[in-house]
């Protein structure tokens, strides 16, 4: 190889302590590469991955038809501010109105029914008096029997006189109108007896009636009672529909439950509508978080309170933010070359200013898995990987080179940390190549 195309690489970092324009002759026969050196150096290196990410609400509101109704015309637009208790909608109230009238109605109309039906004075009092007429319908009784008792006696005696006079009558000791009056005189008592037994039947059987008085009473009140339960269920059932008259008359306002901005507007109004139609989407920017999806294997780097730095575009500066959340569940997604890939979402909250940031805005998230101040630093191209998974790189010592064992701690885009194998002091093979062999020979060029 010609010596005079030796190629200068340019430096990768302006920090990379590389030999420009340093040529290395490899002996053998006449032959040369010329390859690009640098050193390690000690700095500040940062292990991160980048992922799309987008803009969300941690909390969004849909404001819905709570009930079925008219209502007017909804005048907010996207982006509009709403304040907290802010009326959205208004329905028409009426129906509402008369419902809750009705009902309340049918509730007072049965309360004034069991009010009458529990008034049971008249009741009470008939009983206190039909217990009354017992009594004073024994006393009756009591008398009515002894008036028997006598009108019997007197009836015996008067058969005993007519028995007399008939006998004396047959003697001729009476005269004819003796026998006539003691005829009439039984004739008179005994049916003075069967008055008086008629009477006292009579009695009995109005005392029988009486006596029943209490009972029929407190059946009366027995039923009465049923009668009520019945107008306790209704009175229920009419409650219950009041309720629900006045809870759906409660209902029919439509008003923001936060501060914050329409998102979106489904519904014009100004027509009736369904209850759980949509009308509104609501939000309040201050919650805006980011959501990526990241590769799971990358989502075992990360922790809450990780760091984040969030780019909306070229030409701005990053966002700082940090893990709030890693979602427990994983899911597959395609990649764009086709590769299924399994991934999960990270939830990522803002540090910094982001006024300018809308819901459902692009980013790009770059998550910082670890970082060091004080690393030992070389560049990702002086690094090669052997069949046994180890790696290496190519240092040069008295003119040779040789194959130097590292491993690695952190890695950058562009950098690695080296935790052991390495020393500011040594020289690296910039871009080593498989032509490069341990122990070859080498000189300096000028």
């Amino acid at each position: 190889m010609n010596p005079t195309n030796s190629r200068v690489f340019r430096l990768l970092s302006p920090s990379l302590s590389v030999l420009v324009g340093t040529s290395l002759w490899l002996g053998g026969c006449g032959e040369s590469i010329s390859v690009e050196t640098v050193r390690p150096r000690k700095g500040e290196i940062e292990e991160s991955f980048s992922e799309p990410a987008k803009t969300r609400l941690e909390t969004t509101y849909l404001i819905t038809m709570p009930i079925a109704g008219e209502i007017g015309r909804i005048e907010f637009e996207p982006g509009d501010s709403v304040e907290a208790g802010q009326e959205l909608a208004r329905y028409d109230l009426t129906p509402f109105q008369q419902e809750v009238e009705e009902a309340r109605a049918l509730v007072n109309e049965l309360e004034a029914e069991i009010a009458l039906s529990d008034y049971n004075k008249l009741e009470e009092t008939a009983k206190i008096e039909t217990i009354a007429m017992i009594s004073s319908m024994q006393e009756t009784l009591k008398a009515a029997q002894a008036q028997v008792d006598a009108e019997k006696r007197r009836s015996e005696r008067s058969a005993k006189e007519l028995d007399r006079i008939q006998k004396l009558a047959t003697e001729r000791s009476v005269s004819q109108s003796q026998l006539d009056d003691a005829q009439l005189n039984a004739e008179t008592t005994l049916i003075e007896l069967r008055k008086q037994e008629f009477l006292y039947t009579a009695l009995k059987a109005i005392q029988t009636a009486v006596e029943l008085g209490p009972r029929f009473v407190d059946e009366y009140l027995g039923r009465k009672q049923l009668q009520r339960s019945v107008l306790g269920h209704k009175l229920a059932q009419a409650q219950a529909r009041l309720a629900r008259a006045e809870h759906d008359s409660a209902r029919a306002a439509i008003r923001s439950p936060i501060r914050g901005v329409v998102l979106e507007r489904y519904e014009l109004g100004d027509r009736y509508l369904p209850a759980g139609q949509q009308l509104l989407l609501l939000g309040d920017l201050n919650q805006l978080e980011v959501i990526a999806d990241v590769l799971t294997q990358d989502a075992l780097r990360l922790q809450a309170g990780s760091p984040v730095f969030l780019e909306p575009a070229t030409g701005f500066e990053p966002i700082p933010g940090i893990v709030t959340r890693i979602e427990p569940a994983g899911f597959t997604k395609l990649s764009s070359l086709g590769v299924e890939q399994q991934r999960v979402n990270v939830i990522v909250s803002f540090q910094g200013p982001h006024e300018n940031l809308g819901v459902g805005y692009q980013l790009q998230a770059r998550f910082v898995t670890g970082s060091s101040k004080d690393a030992l630093i070389i560049p990702r191209s002086c690094v090669m990987q052997d069949v046994d998974q180890r790696y290496y790189v190519m240092a040069i010592e008295q003119n040779r080179v040789k194959k130097k064992w590292i491993a690695l701690g952190l890695k950058s885009d562009l950098e690695m940390e080296i935790q052991e194998g390495l020393t500011e002091e040594d020289t690296l093979v910039l871009h080593p190549d498989a032509t490069l062999r341990d122990g070859m020979r080498v000189r300096m060029m000028p």
